[in-house]
Formats: C-alpha cells, sequence, structure tokens
C-alpha cells in the first residue's frame, strides 16, 4: 500500500496502518514499517509472470537455469533525486555504465523500456547478479524481477528484504542474496567478482526455487491432479492461519494456568 502520507522519508506505509485500532489486525503489505510494524507482513509485488499450471511453472524454471548469463551483474532503473536515494542510485548507475560487465536498463522520463515485460526480462536473465538499491522507499518491485528471472539480487539495505518478506526468502540472506553494505559500496564489481563460480551457481538454484513462492498463480489456473504448487497467496494464506492458531493457544493456555 502506497501513501502520499508518509510516516517517514524511507517508507512507504500508511500512517492509516499504524492507527492503535488497528494494532491487533494483520495487514499484509508490498512494503511494512519496519521500526514498528509488528503487525504488518511484506508480501510480493506483483510480478509479470501468472503461471497458469505447474508444468508452465516448472517450464519457466527449466528455462532460467539454462539461460545464458553473458553479464556478470545488471541494473534496471533510474536516477532519484533526493538524498541518500540519490546518492546510492547515482553510485549504481556510474559503476554500471562504467563496466563492460554490467548490463543497464536505465528507466528514463518518457520511456516505455521500463514498462516492457520482455524488455526488463531480457536484462535481468542475462546477468549473474541484480543491483537493488532502495527505489522511492526501501523496497523495490525489481526484486522480485530478478528472482523471477533467476538472478541473484544484490541489496544495499537489509530494508529492501531482508526486514520485509520473512515468510517468503529462505532464512539466510547469504544462501539468495548479495550485502554490500557502505564501505563495499564503491566497488561493486571488485566484490561480485570475488564470490566463486560455484558459490553463485547454488545461490541462483536456491533463488529460481523461490519462483513459485513469491509468484501469484494465474486467476483460471488449473491444477492436474497432485501437481499443484503454493504461490504467493497460499505462503500468506498459511503463514496467517499459524499466526492465528499460535495465538488461540496461548490464549488457552494462559486462560488454564492456576492464578
Amino acid at each position: 500500500m502506497r501513501s502520499a502520507s508518509r510516516a517517514s522519508e524511507n517508507s512507504s506505509t500508511n500512517r492509516l496502518l499504524r492507527l492503535p485500532e488497528l494494532a491487533n489486525v494483520s495487514i499484509l503489505t508490498i512494503e511494512r514499517f519496519v521500526w514498528d510494524g509488528k503487525n504488518q507482513f511484506g508480501i510480493p509485488y506483483p510480478s509479470y509472470f501468472h503461471p497458469r499450471s505447474a508444468d508452465e511453472l516448472t517450464a519457466w524454471q527449466e528455462e532460467m537455469r539454462r539461460a545464458e548469463r553473458t553479464h556478470l551483474f545488471a541494473f534496471v532503473g533510474g536516477a532519484r533525486t533526493k538524498g541518500q536515494k540519490e546518492v546510492m542510485r547515482a553510485l549504481v548507475l556510474e559503476q554500471c555504465g562504467s563496466s563492460s560487465r554490467c548490463l543497464r536498463l536505465e528507466c528514463k522520463r518518457g520511456s516505455k523500456d521500463c514498462r516492457t515485460p520482455g524488455r526488463v526480462m531480457d536484462v535481468l536473465m542475462r546477468a549473474e547478479f541484480c543491483l537493488q538499491p532502495q527505489g522511492d522507499t526501501f523496497t523495490r518491485r525489481s526484486v522480485f524481477d530478478s528472482v523471477l528471472a533467476g538472478c541473484v539480487p544484490v541489496f544495499f539495505s537489509k530494508h529492501t528484504a531482508y526486514t520485509q518478506y520473512a515468510w517468503y526468502a529462505p532464512g539466510r540472506a547469504e544462501e539468495w542474496s548479495v550485502f554490500l553494505g557502505p564501505e563495499r559500496r564503491g566497488r561493486i564489481e571488485e566484490e561480485l567478482s570475488r564470490i566463486p563460480k560455484d558459490a553463485v551457481a547454488r545461490m541462483r538454484e536456491v533463488v529460481i526455487g523461490m519462483i513459485p513462492r513469491v509468484t501469484y498463480a494465474h486467476p483460471n489456473a488449473s491444477w492436474a491432479e497432485g501437481r499443484r504448487f503454493r504461490d504467493a497467496v497460499d505462503v500468506a494464506l498459511a503463514a496467517l492461519t499459524k499466526r492465528v492458531r499460535d495465538a488461540l493457544s496461548e490464549s488457552d493456555n494462559n486462560s488454564t494456568r492456576p492464578k
């Protein structure tokens, strides 16, 4: 949920979601307020891919495994004009633009390239790593586009994914992503080049394995017997059900304790 009335400069969380009256309501949102959002749960941005069957999903995963990764890293995005976001985006654009090993699709005003699914995916699926500096807020849809492309995401803020999508990402961030802190951001190509090829292959396989969980199946999807996969909605419903059961169990335990 986006709002022009933001809780902070870096968060897109609507102030409405932080009202005391909603404290006991479980809220699903594409970006949670990381400092005070215990009842908010991050869910994936909708992507370009909505499989109609498990076979279609499996075929997509196999295509991403076979994709020819011609570049070390890629970036899809544009410049920003305010504060730290401007500095980080400028740093990424500069380093990507000066490297022959980086594939860049720059989103400029008036251009439709970044809104053309085929163009975006063609860039992401040709790279080993996809850079994910924060956008106008911490999170960005490109994180999920890169997962869909089998491209290992590279983060510069822990709030772009690690504190957002606990239901969807593996517990250990290093299994599926790379984090570059402030001291490493000025040498992106060098840092990524240091990662052994076998480690990159393992991360990519984990990323490709995440695709079903972060994908929203087509509303008219048809499932052969025993061939259904758990999509982003299924994951959220299962997690919410567990949350309710745990709360009820805790309530029952408290009510049976001697006073």
